[in-house]
């Protein structure tokens, strides 16, 4: 959790809060009341609190089961800090964000339009074929209608100080759950069990009648910049390995975690801020550190990888090997509540 949610400031702060959460409530209340309802389902990938809980993966789990369906699925995104250009990339070369292109690299040919109003962005998709709307972090865009709504809540820290911003990290106060029509729970296997399932059960007394289910992101193996998925190397491939391991991401403490789970030794760690633009000189200094403290090796995520990859880096001269790491989704619990709800949205008429 970020220091600002941390004492003294958290109460401090919790005036502000109480004047968030009111006009947080009352937005959703009259946004909801007229909200646009366009001419294909809608199923809505959102969370209640700031920072990483998976949400671009558990799209691209979605994505995948629709298109597995038969279905032509349009991701609809904010397009939060767009500024990559890559000629493969967007339409007509506009700018993109690096979400954007990990969708485009595991998901080949998925319709994904970037903009903050995401009601022009259904209707443009709509016009282009799909037959399905997903909306990326959706939960609070609620002027659109949705016939799903799926909220992740991030088993190793679900709710923070349990305050709304700015004293804490929810975006709305904590009955906005009662919306949800599934509560996704990930990074499950790195929680604690009892942990878990306190959780668990505070979920349903909390809400009853809102289904749980629960998606981890599991180690896929090593890639290569300029390698294909073909060459990809084991998860443990890299066991016992003296690393620098760095990520611009929004939940750095978990890919910490998976790193150790692999058995890396991490020999310096570095969590830049979410979205990081890498500058060719980052990247030098990345490889210098590593060199200095005798890694084998530069880790980072995909999301960190998209970006870099346009820059040309690593380079071909290189002294050192780079690597990151691809984890895929995985659905381990309560997949019929989902398939079941799926099946409901996709036949509302």
């Amino acid at each position: 959790m970020s220091r600002l949610f941390l004492s003294p400031w958290m109460h401090l702060l919790s005036p502000l809060s109480a004047v968030y959460g009111a006009v947080a409530r009352l937005r959703r209340q009259r946004l909801a009341a007229r909200a646009v309802c366009l001419a294909a389902p809608g199923v809505s990938v959102g969370n209640l609190t700031v920072g990483g809980t998976g949400k671009t993966p558990v799209v691209e789990l979605v994505a995948r089961e629709l298109a597995g369906r038969g279905l032509r699925p349009a991701v609809l995104s904010r397009g939060y800090r767009r500024r990559i250009v890559n000629a493969a990339s967007g339409p007509a070369g506009e700018p993109v964000n690096d979400e954007f292109l990990v969708l485009e690299e595991n998901l080949p040919g998925l319709l994904h339009l970037q903009n903050p109003d995401r009601t022009a962005a259904g209707r443009e998709a709509l016009g282009q074929g799909a037959d399905v709307l997903v909306l990326d972090d959706g939960f609070q865009h609620v002027r659109l209608h949705r016939d799903l709504d799926l909220v992740l809540i991030d088993a190793t820290d679900p709710f923070g100080s349990g305050r709304v911003l700015p004293a804490g990290p929810l975006r709305e106060p904590i009955e906005a759950l009662g919306q949800a029509d599934l509560f996704v729970l990930t990074r499950c296997r790195h929680t604690h069990g009892h942990k878990l399932a306190v959780l668990r059960s505070y979920l349903r007394r909390r809400f009853p009648g809102i289904p749980q289910c629960e998606v981890d992101f599991q180690p896929e193996g090593w890639r290569a910049w300029r390698a294909s998925p073909a060459a990809a190397e084991p998860p443990a491939a890299l066991k016992g390995c003296r690393a620098l391991a760095f990520c611009g991401i929004g939940n750095p403490e978990a890919f910490r975690r998976e790193l150790v789970g692999l058995g890396l030794e991490l020999v310096e760690w570095l969590a830049f801020p979410d979205h990081h633009g890498y500058t060719p000189r980052d990247l030098e200094r990345l490889e210098e550190r590593a060199l200095a403290a005798g890694a084998e090796a530069v880790i980072c995520t995909q999301k960190d990888a998209v970006k870099i990859l346009p820059e040309g880096w690593p380079r071909r001269t290189a002294k050192i090997k780079w690597r990151w790491l691809r984890l895929r989704p995985q659905m381990t619990a309560g997949g019929e509540h989902f398939q079941r709800l799926l099946d409901r949205a996709l036949n509302k008429t």
